[in-house]
């Protein structure tokens, strides 16, 4: 039932106004609609019926990719609930998953000097041991 509901919003014009978004989400509802020939007004209710039904979920930024990190962490204690109530704390960790697999937890995070990402890792240590991983070069 969901899905149906959500395909009843994915025609041609939702889907060139999620594009407009995803190349810049900044664009006003007006540049929008030039792009997908509808008024302003009528861009704003498409994008809050793609919220509604849940097309659309969040909003992001992108930046630089040198200063984002992800991280690997491998618990060596069974303090979940501690671990999992201080990375969501700390404003560097974008997003956080519980993984299954290899290692216990992926962060994604963002900071901008060694310094603190230095700080944020020996801060881990107190729960387990990590992997660090960065961009190397953007490829799409």
């Amino acid at each position: 039932m969901a899905f149906a509901f959500i395909l009843k919003f994915m025609d041609k014009i939702n889907q060139a106004i999620l594009q407009c978004l995803r190349m810049n989400a900044r664009l006003s509802w007006q540049d929008i609609g030039r792009k997908v020939h509808l008024s302003g007004q009528a861009v704003a209710m498409r994008v809050v019926q793609m919220q509604d039904s849940g097309v659309i979920s969040g909003y992001t930024i992108r930046t630089r990719p040198q200063s984002r990190y992800w991280v690997t962490v491998f618990m060596t204690t069974a303090e979940f609930d501690a671990f999992e109530k201080y990375i969501a704390q700390q404003p560097e960790v974008l997003e956080a998953y519980k993984t299954a697999g290899e290692g216990c937890y992926q962060l994604a995070v963002e900071i901008d000097s060694s310094e603190r990402l230095d700080a944020l890792l020996s801060s881990l240590l107190t729960f387990g041991t990590y992997r660090v991983h960065t961009v190397v070069r953007q490829v799409k």
